[in-house]
């Protein structure tokens, strides 16, 4: 009886482990294009309620809940993939020179740049770039080949290091959501939730949009995705509960 016992709840934490690791599907409520050219990332700030979009061309967008542009900041020389917002300053990841930008949100006054070396072709460095609130740390992570995430401390850095690369084939953005790490993959329109900590993938959805580069969730909790040859942002209800 014993062993029919720890039959059954191994059996019943395998079909857990089964159905976390399913793959659902989303569909958009709506989709809507933006004048943002090329967005590359997409970030809510909370405090002020609005967004923050980067391009490839070194451009910074703040947009109202709408994603209608208020105000803009170009950045010479620069190719912008990442983009994260705290209140009170706006953070510009440089996919080519490894380099994280802290601008004053005002004003886009540039604070301070950290850069974190990296090997590879100019074009296979950082892609997303977050911060963990529960466990204070800055997560910044290589797009492909490999898809290596990097823990940085409040002064930028390197506290450890894990490969993604079995995950998917590229990661093209990262947000952490209610308390969970969220990737996207552009490569296999892609949606990942994992443990914040241990980086386990719980759950995957795949997308219906082609070239997903920016993820962020609203005030609400709704998924707002950005895609960047078409120039668009796809809007889909709150994932979780799907």
């Amino acid at each position: 009886m014993i062993f029919k016992k720890y039959a059954y709840i191994a059996v019943a934490l395998f079909s857990v482990a089964i159905q976390a690791q399913k793959e659902g599907k989303l569909k958009p409520t709506k989709h809507i294009t933006v004048t943002v050219p090329e967005p590359s990332d997409i970030c809510y700030d909370s405090k002020n309620d609005t967004f923050y979009m980067v391009s490839d061309k070194g451009m910074i967008f703040e947009t109202d809940k709408d994603c209608k542009v208020i105000r803009k900041h170009k950045q010479k020389g620069h190719d912008f993939e990442a983009v994260y917002a705290d209140g009170t300053f706006v953070y510009a990841v440089d996919e080519s020179n490894r380099t994280i930008y802290k601008y004053e949100s005002k004003t886009f006054k540039l604070v301070k740049s950290n850069t974190i070396p990296y090997y590879g072709a100019r074009n296979k460095g950082y892609e997303s770039f977050d911060f963990d609130p529960i466990n204070k740390k800055f997560i910044l992570i290589t797009e492909s080949n490999p898809i290596m995430l990097f823990e940085l401390d409040t002064d930028f850095k390197v506290t450890g290091q894990t490969d993604l690369s079995n995950f998917a084939e590229d990661i093209s953005s990262a947000r952490f959501h209610n308390g969970f790490l969220w990737l996207l993959s552009d490569e296999d329109s892609m949606l990942l939730k994992l443990n914040a900590s241990t980086y386990e993938v719980l759950q995957k959805w795949s997308l219906p949009v082609i070239n997903p580069e920016g993820l962020v969730f609203d005030k609400d909790g709704n998924l707002l995705i950005a895609c960047d040859d078409m120039q668009r942002v796809y809007y889909f209800n709150n994932p979780e509960k799907n």
